[in-house]
C-alpha cells in the first residue's frame, strides 16, 4: 500500500462533527489551572467512548484542586518516536464572576476563553488519534498523546510527564495558524521594588514617590533594551504595577511585575547585564528611592535546525497535505522550553492565533482545527508508520 492511500484511508476516519462537539465541550468547560478536572473528564469520556486506551497520570494537587491528573494514550511499540503535546488549562477569566460564559459559534468561528490557546489544538490531537486508533492502524513506532494541566502556571503538568516519557520529537499543539515554529523564545519573569520616603501628598518635595521611581524605571528598561535589541527579539510587558495607599500621602512603596520574551541568538547575560546598569543609573536618578529586581523565572530559548531529519519527516507530512512547510519564530513562553531542556526536539504547531489568546475576543476558525487534526495524523503516519 502506497503512503498516500494509507494517509488517505486514515484521513476517511476523521470525523468533523465529533470534533466538533468535543471542542465545544471543552471550551463551556471552565478550567484554569489547578481546577482542570472537569475537563479532563470530558477528554476521557470521548476516549472511552471510541475505545481508546489511555490512563491518567497524577499531577501534585493543591488542598482546592484535588485530582489532578495528565491524560496519556500509549499506542505501538513504546517508547515513542513522537509525542503530540497538548494542555487542557486555561489562564482565569477576566472579571471577577465565578463562572466565564462558556462558547459561543458565530458562523465557522468559535469564541471563547481556551478556544485558541489551546483547546482546539487538543481536540485535533484527540480526533486524529480517535481516527487512527478506529483505523486499526498499525504503528511500527511508538507514539503517545500527552493531554497535560497547569501549563499556564509554570508547568508541573509537563514536569511530572517528563519524569517518564521521552521521545525525539513533540508536536506541542500552541496556536501557530498551522505554522511550524522551530524557533522558540526564551522567557524571564523579573519583579521590581521601588521603596521611597513617605509625607504628605501636598508636599512631594519632602517625600520620595516610590510610585515615580517604579514608572521611570520601567520606561528606561523598556528604552534601553530596544536600544540594545530590536523589539522584535526582545519584547518586554509591564504586566502588572501596584501600590501606594488610599491615605492622602507620598507612595513610600511600589512593585511591578514584568514579562520579558526573548528571541533564540539573545544572549541572557548580556539582558541581564543592561537591566542591572539600567536599575544603577535610575537609583542615580532617583537617590531618596531605591528600586530592586528579582529574576523569578527564567526558560531559556532554543532553535531547531530545519536540516534535522526530524524536521525533514515533519515537512514531507506537510507536503502530503499540500500544505506548505514555512516556519516562523513562536514568540512566547510554552512547556516547549522545558521539553527541550530535557532532549526532546519540540515543535509548536496548532489552529489559532497567538494575538487573541488571553483575550475577550479569543476564537478559532473550525476550518483550522480540522486542518490540524489533518496534520497530526499525517505527523503520525510519517513519524510512526512508514519506514524509517
Amino acid at each position: 500500500m502506497s503512503m498516500m492511500t494509507e494517509l488517505d484511508e486514515l484521513l476517511a476516519h476523521l470525523n468533523q462533527d465529533r470534533c466538533e462537539r468535543l471542542l465545544i465541550d471543552l471550551v463551556d468547560i471552565y478550567s484554569p489551572s489547578y481546577a482542570e478536572s472537569a475537563v479532563v473528564a470530558r477528554v476521557c469520556e470521548a476516549l472511552q467512548k471510541a475505545a481508546v486506551p489511555y490512563r491518567l497520570q497524577p499531577v501534585v494537587a493543591s488542598p482546592g484542586a484535588p485530582g489532578r491528573a495528565n491524560i496519556l494514550v500509549e499506542l505501538g511499540p513504546q517508547p515513542p518516536a513522537l509525542m503530540l503535546v497538548g494542555h487542557l488549562d486555561t489562564v482565569p477569566y477576566f472579571s471577577d464572576e465565578h463562572d466565564a460564559p462558556g462558547s459561543a459559534l458565530d458562523g465557522g468561528i468559535l469564541h471563547g476563553l481556551g478556544s485558541a490557546d489551546m483547546k482546539s489544538g487538543c481536540t485535533a490531537m484527540v480526533e486524529a488519534t480517535i481516527a487512527l486508533v478506529d483505523a486499526g492502524a498499525r504503528l511500527r513506532r511508538g507514539f503517545l498523546l500527552a493531554l497535560v494541566v497547569g501549563e499556564e502556571e509554570y508547568g508541573d503538568g509537563a514536569a511530572k510527564l517528563l519524569e517518564s516519557s521521552h521521545a525525539p520529537l513533540a508536536i506541542i499543539g500552541e496556536p501557530t495558524g498551522l505554522r511550524p515554529s522551530l524557533e522558540h523564545y526564551g522567557y524571564m519573569e523579573l519583579r521590581l521594588i521601588a521603596e521611597g520616603r513617605r509625607a504628605h501628598a501636598a508636599r512631594p518635595d519632602v517625600g520620595a514617590s516610590a510610585i515615580h521611581a517604579m514608572l521611570s524605571t520601567i520606561l528606561a528598561i523598556i528604552e534601553q533594551v530596544s536600544d540594545a535589541s530590536p523589539a522584535t527579539r526582545v519584547s518586554i510587558n509591564p504586566r502588572e504595577v501596584h501600590g501606594g495607599d488610599s491615605l492622602f500621602v507620598i507612595a513610600d512603596r511600589c512593585e511591578a511585575a514584568l514579562d520579558v520574551h526573548l528571541a533564540a541568538g539573545v544572549d541572557p547575560a548580556a539582558l541581564r547585564e543592561t537591566l542591572a546598569r539600567t536599575l544603577e543609573t535610575s537609583n542615580a536618578d532617583h537617590p531618596l528611592c531605591n528600586v530592586s529586581s528579582e529574576e523569578l523565572f527564567f526558560a531559556p530559548a532554543y532553535r531547531l535546525d530545519p536540516d534535522d531529519p526530524r524536521m525533514q519527516t515533519s515537512r514531507r507530512a506537510f507536503l502530503a497535505l499540500q500544505q506548505p512547510f514555512t516556519p516562523r519564530p513562536f514568540p512566547s513562553h510554552s512547556d516547549g522550553n522545558r521539553f527541550f531542556e530535557a532532549g526532546i526536539a519540540p515543535v509548536i504547531l496548532g489552529p489559532g492565533d497567538l494575538g487573541v489568546a488571553h483575550t475577550r475576543d479569543e476564537h478559532v476558525h473550525l476550518s483550522e482545527v480540522h486542518r490540524a487534526a489533518e496534520l497530526y495524523l499525517s505527523l503520525i503516519v510519517h513519524h510512526c508508520m512508514l519506514d524509517a
